[in-house]
């Protein structure tokens, strides 16, 4: 049912909710509209609601939701409001789009299957959950090898709600390394997020300043448990910006290097398919697996090895990159990641 650019439209019918075999719902544009009937938590085939452009303030439980879409509305505050846990009311839901909603301030803990998550432009987006993805020291497998977390311009995010996201990050890097060591994927499984800040997360054990980054890997730091890399570059938009970026990336090319072989190879950190101002430093993190490494055998696992990170942006993007970090991402059993989730979540309620 496509609705879209009923700009005079301020109610729906009760009776909505009836249309049991309804998959998808778009009312993007109803710029008058203010709520939806609380019946169409009944709709249980419903998969993708649109509603950015609305005024709606409150959305009813909908579980078997997929996609929603609430960009640029400027009545929503708190995304929970009237729903008891946002993350099980729509336990099913891959992509969350909310973009330039105005006067949001908080959201609550997301789903842990959610795959897309962008908030870009909620200039008034204060505080988020911790933990930002529900449930997540229940390791069941739910959880999706790739994923993007975007914050850009979200600017006046308190310190708590990035060490939120960070936390997260960190958290799932180390998620995948263990669903890549035990699934033995060597490909495909990839982790971005980005959020405005200056500071590259002390989880990251090699930082430097700049966007040139040279660690010394000791032998044998390659091993069988090694099954990704984590990297984050700080990127500074204070100087030489364009009016409109339009897009661009953030890459990193490595290049390993010991006595015996070198290897060099790209990978992706983030990107931004936003045109507009970002009108802060911010950090990207990002997570790749070690599949380059896995199926290059020139470099022996058991000398020092000298890894050189040139950190870069392209598609013609004059701002830089000031700050850099990396870390390699070794597997745990799912107990000791269990353990030490369970340990933060005790420190943070008694300590």
């Amino acid at each position: 049912l496509n609705m879209e650019g009923c700009t005079e439209l301020e109610s729906l019918p009760k009776s909505l909710g009836k249309q049991k075999a309804l998959q998808e719902l778009v009312l993007s544009g109803c710029s008058k509209l203010e709520s939806v009937p609380t019946d169409v938590k009944d709709m249980k085939h419903l998969r993708l609601l649109l509603l950015d452009g609305t005024r709606i303030r409150k959305i009813p439980k909908i579980n078997s939701l997929k996609c929603l879409c609430l960009s640029i509305n400027i009545a929503m505050v708190n995304l929970q409001d009237n729903l008891k846990d946002f993350s099980k009311d729509f336990s099913n839901l891959k992509c969350l789009v909310m973009k330039n909603c105005e006067n949001l301030r908080y959201l609550p803990s997301l789903p842990k299957c959610l795959e897309y998550l962008n908030v870009y432009g909620c200039e008034r987006l204060e505080s988020v959950e911790n933990p930002l993805v529900s449930d997540r020291f229940f390791l069941d497998g739910s959880e999706e090898l790739r994923s993007t977390f975007l914050f850009t311009n979200c600017h006046n995010l308190f310190q708590d709600a990035k060490d939120s996201i960070s936390t997260y990050a960190k958290w799932k890097c180390h998620r995948l390394a263990v669903e890549c060591y035990e699934q033995d994927i060597v490909s495909g499984a990839f982790f971005n997020t980005c959020y405005p800040g200056y500071i590259v997360p002390s989880w990251f054990d090699h930082q430097a300043v700049g966007s040139v980054l040279e660690p010394r890997l000791e032998p044998h730091w390659y091993n069988t448990m090694l099954s990704g890399i984590a990297l984050c570059a700080v990127v500074s938009f204070h100087e030489n910006q364009d009016p409109i970026i339009g897009s661009f990336s953030v890459k990193c090319t490595l290049q390993f290097e010991n006595e015996d072989g070198s290897l060099r190879f790209d990978c992706d950190i983030g990107c931004l398919n936003e045109p507009g101002m970002i009108e802060a430093d911010h950090v990207f993190i990002g997570y790749v697996t070690c599949s380059r490494l896995k199926d290059h055998h020139s470099i022996p696992i058991h000398h020092p090895t000298t890894v050189k990170m040139q950190f870069h942006l392209t598609d013609a993007c004059k701002s830089k990159v000031v700050d850099c970090g990396f870390r390699l991402m070794y597997t745990q059993s799912r107990a000791c990641l269990l353990e030490e989730e369970v340990t933060a979540n005790f420190t943070k309620l008694y300590f």
